[in-house]
């Protein structure tokens, strides 16, 4: 493993000496051989040349969508700028589709991305994972898709997260917009430090249609030191299903957020979320932290004596991809007298 990061880096170092720092670079590992392609389509290009279980590692900049069909490791330098890292995100454009035949042993890893479009999943997509991402929508292609034991860790979903029939979605310390889970006796979500955003009268959509998003649609779910709201609500749809399980959350809406829930670990807000988040601006942003006040921090703890929230629990919220990042690499112009080349590299990566 340390072999291939390393021989990663030294090819990602090369591709800096040679271009410009803002071109846009993939690097392609298959069998410990790596492969680099260049610009918009690199993605694409890379995308194109891998074989199942390859890892394909993309650096910061803009890249063309490419529909998934295969099961790859796609990481990419992080899904917002970084001012510490001095890294800006990998993002992904456009529309594209995860279809992966259900036969394939290895399974999707996606890291590190910033996408501002849909994924539709096509067929059966299992076991995959998506730790650091921020993606816009995430849902079902039509009414055969299945979704089994999804994992998103540390992950933004900014509009709209649709599970379908026989489904379940693992959430750990993320921030979901919009979730909706589609049968009450088949498609489950587990949300673990999760802050979980309902528009209310927000379109949510699948197939070919959408419909209106409440928080009663998420369905036979569990919830666990969460922080759960409704805004634009006004509705008593915009309550946790008496299907579900909430332990230790925070729930703000205009009805009674937990009537349905038996346990009393479960807190209902009263006052305004200014006095919950540090910086809440009233409606969703990528800036926004999510962070707790001081006083928040203190009064709403989980069941493991954390602070509610995507900061909270056994994985606190880290947007800094795990996967070796180059953030600062100069080359001399020149070579010394017995021919060796001063390379300054600096590379980066959450614990």
């Amino acid at each position: 493993m340390k072999k291939m990061i390393l021989s990663l880096l030294a090819a990602m170092m090369a591709a800096t000496a040679t271009f410009a720092q803002s071109s846009m670079l993939a690097t392609l590992s298959h069998d410990g051989e790596i492969s680099t392609y260049y610009g918009a389509t690199a993605l694409r290009d890379a995308y194109n040349a891998s074989q199942h279980g390859d890892i394909i590692t993309l650096s910061s900049g803009s890249f063309s969508a490419v529909n998934i069909e295969k099961a790859l490791t796609i990481r990419g330098a992080g899904m917002q700028v970084d001012t510490v890292a001095k890294t800006y995100p990998t993002v992904i454009t456009g529309d594209f589709t995860i279809s992966i035949p259900d036969s394939i042993e290895q399974r999707l890893t996606m890291e590190g991305l910033y996408h501002n479009s849909r994924i539709n999943v096509n067929g059966t997509l299992k076991n995959a994972s998506f730790l650091k991402n921020r993606f816009y929508g995430f849902t079902a292609k039509n009414s055969s898709t299945r979704m089994k034991n999804l994992t998103f860790i540390h992950c933004r979903i900014a509009s709209y997260f649709f599970l379908p029939e026989e489904s379940s979605a693992s959430c750990v310390n993320c921030f979901i917009s919009n979730a909706y889970s589609y049968s009450s006796t088949s498609s489950n979500f587990e949300f673990t430090n999760c802050v979980l955003r309902n528009s209310g009268n927000m379109s949510v959509y699948y197939y070919s249609t959408s419909s209106w998003s409440y928080m009663s649609n998420i369905i036979s779910s569990t919830f666990n030191n969460c922080i759960i709201y409704a805004v634009n609500g006004g509705s008593s749809s915009d309550k946790i299903s008496s299907s579900c399980t909430a332990y230790y959350c925070v729930g703000k809406s205009s009805y009674s957020i937990f009537e349905g829930i038996p346990n009393t670990t479960n807190t209902r807000l009263t006052g305004d979320l200014n006095t919950l988040f540090k910086t809440y601006t009233g409606s969703y942003n990528d800036n926004e932290t999510f962070e707790l006040t001081d006083d928040a921090k203190t009064k709403y703890k989980g069941a493991d004596g954390t602070e509610v929230g995507i900061y909270g629990g056994n994985l606190p919220y880290n947007p800094t991809p795990s996967n070796p990042q180059i953030t600062k690499c100069n080359v001399a112009a020149k070579s010394t007298a017995d021919g060796k080349l001063s390379v300054d590299i600096e590379v980066s990566a959450a614990e």
